[in-house]
């Protein structure tokens, strides 16, 4: 399960930047939340291990992201194509 540590770490990053640039946090700052967020991660990374919603967690997230590339975008790719006027010669 090493890709879900490594999922874990990212989201963990993200939430510690958003804090950073809203909060305006030093280093010190930072490194508090940095143990804080990455020890609410592991707890829950090991909660959804423990209990078997890991591999559900991540099967809806592949479904969601693969419903959403193939088809959510392309018909909002195909409502926001305009026609393309042709010049008459």
């Amino acid at each position: 399960m090493e890709i879900a540590l490594i999922f874990g770490g990212v989201v963990v990053s993200i939430i510690i930047q958003l804090v950073k640039t809203k909060l305006k946090l030093n280093a010190g700052g930072v490194m508090l939340f940095v143990v804080i967020f990455s020890l609410i991660g592991g707890a829950v990374y090991k909660a959804l291990l423990t209990y078997g919603l890991w591999e559900s967690f991540l099967s809806i997230i592949v479904s969601a992201g693969a419903f959403y590339s193939f088809i959510i975008k392309n018909i909002k790719d195909l409502s926001t194509d305009t026609a393309v006027e042709r010049e008459s010669i």
